[in-house]
């Protein structure tokens, strides 16, 4: 079959040009969710895309859909990701993978490549949670998971989801109306920096995502008891900090040690109560997160950190107590479409290999309604959520190609 490949100066240009729309700065970009510019990016999309005689509308939750004019009425192939950012995050992250979907439109509108079922860019809303928390929340909409009383999330200023969505000219109470079926879209595939330093360090070009990881995070607590750090004996110490970088160490231990190469644990929040500088420790707070593709790897996991913090509170003699945040469910890309991108890539002749994905995307939600694939391209020295953010230009280009490729095939 013979392959299509993407305007590369217009791609390239496209992604400087969208990294300068919102608060960008050489401290990175910052567009939050559902503020003017997020929207003034949303809008530069729709004057880009009308250009090439592409339409463009909202749906209730702000999830901006472009398409062709001609769009048959069946289940469309769908590419997307989004525009907003963490704070001073990167020009790649999302932007590249909304750019690619759009280039890849425009290139089958150019060619006239004909195709059996339309192609639609989906620019989700707020994946990040930078601005309400939780995040993902266009992807969820659309598979009917987004409950009404999330639309009273409010960010750090009081300003509510339903208050920021009608700020837009949108109503919340259409909100069930973004939802779709199972059927009624035929896949959706999704181009991605990989935010890790595999294939960087590997010299590879694509990553062809099997799955998404599961994340289970707890809020633990320690508590001993604080005291006066001049007059407390050493050997009379119920300290919790102490206790608590024990357990610290523990999670780390444990995972490295569980022969689970694609298995992650972190303690990434710690709070210490009182906190002053000549007083024992009494309580401290933390946060232990275990990630894997797979359910029984978390489970174990999980068990094994449990078990030996446990063990550690009893030795030091304090308390611990163990509440368990949400958790979120590991995501299986579909299998035909990752053999679908892994041809493309050979056909291209673009080095690949199989990987998860350690991040949560917008496609773990799609995946439960459709068949759903996605492209990961290298992160110089893994670097993401940072103004140091890298994809060099070729792996920019190379990630389209497979993306417009893989395209035309599910669609054909």
């Amino acid at each position: 079959m013979s392959m299509l490949f993407v305007n590369e100066e217009r791609l390239l240009k496209s992604l400087e040009e969208l990294s300068l729309v919102g608060n960008s700065s050489d401290k990175g970009v910052t567009r939050f969710a559902l503020t003017p510019g997020d929207l003034q990016a949303r809008q530069w999309l729709q004057a880009r895309a009308s250009q090439y005689d592409l339409r463009s509308h909202f749906d209730a939750v702000g999830n901006l859909f472009i398409y062709a004019q001609d769009a048959q009425e069946q289940p469309p192939v769908i590419v997307g990701s989004h525009v907003d950012t963490v704070p001073n995050g990167g020009r790649y992250d999302g932007a590249l993978g909304v750019l690619a979907g759009l280039e890849s439109l425009i290139r089958l509108q150019e060619t006239q490549t004909p195709l059996s079922r339309p192609v639609w860019l989906a620019v989700w809303t707020e994946e990040e949670g930078s601005r309400f928390s939780g995040g993902l929340i266009g992807s969820r909409a659309i598979i009917g998971e987004l409950g009404k009383e999330e639309l009273k999330l409010t960010d750090a200023d009081g300003i509510s989801l339903a208050e920021a969505l009608c700020s837009w000219g949108l109503n919340p109470d259409d909100l069930p109306q973004a939802a779709r079926k199972p059927g009624q879209i035929h896949a959706y595939v999704e181009l991605h920096i990989e935010q890790g330093a595999k294939l960087d360090v590997a010299k590879e070009q694509i990553g062809v995502v099997t799955g998404i990881v599961g994340i289970r995070r707890y809020n633990v607590s320690v508590k001993g008891q604080a005291n006066h750090a001049g007059t407390t004996p050493m050997n009379l110490r119920r300290d919790a900090l102490v206790a608590a970088s024990l357990m610290v160490q523990a999670v780390e231990q444990i995972v490295r040690d569980s022969g689970h190469l694609e298995a992650v644990g972190t303690v990434g929040k710690l709070q210490v109560y009182p906190g002053g500088v000549n007083v024992v420790p009494g309580q401290v707070d933390f946060t232990v997160e275990i990630r894997d593709i797979k359910m029984e790897v978390m489970d174990e996991l999980v068990a094994k950190v449990r078990t030996r913090l446990q063990e550690i509170a009893a030795e030091r003699h304090v308390e611990l107590t163990w509440e368990a945040a949400p958790a979120v469910t590991p995501s299986l890309l579909d299998e035909s479409v990752q053999q679908t991108i892994a041809q493309v890539a050979n056909e291209l002749g673009y080095s690949w290999r199989y990987m998860p994905s350690g991040a949560g995307h917008d496609a773990q939600h799609l995946a439960r309604i459709c068949p759903t694939g996605m492209i990961f391209v290298p992160s110089k020295d893994g670097i993401s959520h940072s103004p140091a953010e890298y994809t060099a230009d070729e792996d920019c280009v190379r990630g389209t190609n497979v993306l417009l490729n893989t395209i035309v095939r599910l669609a054909k």
